[in-house]
């Protein structure tokens, strides 16, 4: 296992923190240290750990840590709302809460858990939700080697955290590099700080990671415009970038000789299920390309049936060791899980003649206004091409469109309603200063929808 092998690579540069680098022997000291600190703490032996974890060296000495000594790790935000907090250790009353560097005990009672059970991390794109994805070490190990088989990480390499420590995404950064004997520069600041930029020039960051909001964001900014001859290779995960972003980032890579990686994944597979070569970015960014070595996608019909035939649409599902041990809400849960033989991922998709899959929606993210069917997704991409950033969400009696940078919402809506042969009626079309994400940079449907109920509140109130 990974974090059972940090002292092999020695004096190698395992993290830089604070300026300060720490050698893989130095860390697996400090590794050692703080599992002699925790084991001490009662109930004696695993317990559980709630973890508000930061990119920072403390978190990263406890996440191993916790490895190590095979207790359960639940990783959330460090700027999670007391509220939040409270209700997850009210559904899983765990041993130990972390925050910062202070460790309180809050429960001496032992807690059965599965005994492969090692991590809990949010369901995607819901930070702080009680319902958690249940990570084997097994499935830790078998993704950061899937990951190591076919990114270009290297011993001399080094990374920057870019993404929060308890996104799978992020993590799945930490693990593969670890797992190399790779180097991480632990940053607390976002990536369109100066003090980001300032810490990935000085550092010479040869790799970064990012989702489609923050490339968005970056490219806003003029990515473009800069040549940084250290890095060799750059990633995106999280979601689906829209045509324009993706042109951009495959001329700025080809243009700089930057090798571009599409990744697709969920926290329910640890993380990374597919990648799209570099070769293959220039012809297809909109495809997801193939499964991740040691992994196996595939396609099934609204009967039930394995669809073998290329372009032919069907709900994607994902087989490997990587795929979690289940769902827990409660601690009650964390007792026993049932292996699954195939992850659904929900997602829509289609195999190319070369074999290749691309994302052409979600399942659950259809509405039936009036029976009209209408994918909330193709919505999004259809004015992804216009040039727009929208949000779809909805009901099967209504189409609600959340949009930026609109001169004029009743033209789109009547376009929209002729495109999709719906009544304008079922058409809700509003102007937003920009598109809400959550904590990881992806799309905040949830808060979205809380956005539109304010403001038909708001509209309620001015005609009553």
């Amino acid at each position: 296992m990974f974090f059972n092998q940090l002292a092999s690579f020695s004096g190698q540069p395992a993290c830089i923190a604070e300026g300060k680098a720490i050698s893989y022997q130095a860390l697996s000291s400090m590794v050692e240290e703080k599992v002699m600190q925790l084991s001490a703490l009662a109930p004696q032996g695993r317990k559980l750990i709630l973890l508000q974890a930061d990119n920072d060296l403390y978190t990263l000495v406890i996440y191993l840590a916790a490895l190590q000594a095979s207790h359960v790790l639940m990783l959330v935000e460090s700027k999670l709302s007391q509220d939040k907090l409270e209700q997850l250790i009210e559904r899983y009353q765990p041993n130990l809460l972390i925050t910062g560097q202070s460790i309180q005990c809050l429960s001496e009672k032992p807690i059965i858990m599965a005994e492969e059970l090692a991590l809990l991390l949010s369901t995607s794109g819901s930070t702080g939700s009680p319902k958690q994805v249940a990570l084997s070490q097994q499935n830790l190990q078998a993704n950061a080697d899937s990951i190591c088989a076919y990114l270009p990480i290297k011993s001399t390499g080094k990374t920057i955290t870019s993404l929060p420590f308890a996104y799978s995404y992020g993590l799945s950064v930490i693990n593969s590099h670890l797992n190399a004997g790779a180097c991480i520069v632990l940053n607390q600041a976002p990536v369109t700080a100066r003090e980001f930029w300032q810490c990935f020039e000085q550092e010479q960051i040869t790799s970064i990671a990012g989702v489609p909001h923050s490339w968005q964001m970056l490219l806003r900014l003029g990515i473009t415009k800069k040549n940084w001859p250290h890095l060799s290779y750059i990633t995106q995960a999280g979601g689906k970038l829209d045509t324009d972003t993706a042109k951009q980032l495959v001329d700025y890579a080809q243009a700089h000789n930057i090798l571009f990686y599409i990744m697709y994944g969920q926290t329910e597979a640890t993380a990374r299920m597919a990648y799209l070569s570099p070769e293959k970015v220039v012809t297809k960014a909109d495809s997801i390309g193939q499964a991740i070595p040691g992994g196996k996608l595939a396609l099934k019909s609204t009967d039930g049936g394995w669809i073998d035939k290329a372009n032919a649409e069907g709900e994607l599902y994902y087989q490997g060791q990587n795929v979690m041990l289940g769902y827990a809400e409660t601690q009650a849960n964390l007792a026993e899980f049932k292996p699954l033989e195939w992850l659904a991922t929900g997602d829509l998709a289609h195999r190319d003649n070369d074999g290749d899959f691309k994302i052409t929606g979600r399942s659950k993210r259809i509405i039936k206004p009036f029976g009209q069917r209408v994918n909330l997704d193709e919505v999004e991409q259809k004015l992804s091409t216009r040039g727009y950033q929208a949000l779809c969400v909805g009901n099967d009696s209504q189409l609600q469109v959340a949009i930026v940078d609109c001169e004029n919402t009743d033209a789109l809506k009547t376009e929209l309603s002729q495109w999709l042969q719906l009544h304008p009626s079922a058409i809700t079309v509003m102007q937003v200063d920009k598109v809400p994400v959550n904590a990881n940079g992806k799309r905040d449907y949830q808060q979205l929808a809380q956005m539109l109920k304010q403001a038909e509140s708001a509209v309620q109130e001015v005609t009553q």
